[in-house]
């Protein structure tokens, strides 16, 4: 009696461990899409059939020829777009001036109280520029610095 009482207490206890197993492995291919991306540092877009904005996944020769200028973004066949981080964060710490100067100049240039809002590295006519969108007062302001010398090339309001 105490036996078969015992071995149903350990088959109720490996089902419910099963059960946990079975989620668990659920959930991991819910999130992950059931496999892993090729590197750590690349990022993966996934279209979510179920929001109201559907992500673009087909582009013409132009727009992937655009899309895939940016630095570490390339559109695979199934349009899918992938960002590779590290290729990205690699570009920004080869440029002479860093992101953290480049911050600086740019507040400086816009006046005291900026906040910078985005910044990223841009290639325009064979020279690299930190693009910086900043706001101060409400105003959107556009400031562009060369990466090389630190000089503002372009500061306009939006």
């Amino acid at each position: 009696m105490k036996r078969q009482k015992r071995q149903k207490n350990i088959l109720i206890l490996s089902a419910l461990i099963l059960i946990i197993l079975a989620a668990g492995i659920g959930i991991y291919f819910r999130y992950s899409g059931g496999k892993d991306t090729p590197d750590k540092n690349t990022v993966e877009s996934t279209v979510n059939v179920d929001a109201a904005t559907v992500a673009k996944t087909e582009f013409t020769d132009e727009e992937k020829e655009r899309v895939e200028s940016q630095t570490g973004v390339t559109v695979t066949e199934d349009g899918t777009v992938q960002v590779d981080i590290g290729e990205i964060q690699a570009e920004e710490e080869s440029m002479t001036i860093s992101r953290e100067e480049a911050t600086e100049l740019v507040i400086k240039e816009v006046g005291d109280g900026a906040e910078v809002e985005s910044m990223s590295v841009r290639e325009e006519q064979d020279k690299y520029y930190w693009t910086a969108r900043a706001i101060k007062g409400g105003e959107a302001y556009q400031v562009w610095i060369d990466s090389e010398t630190g000089e503002t090339f372009i500061n306009q309001k939006e």
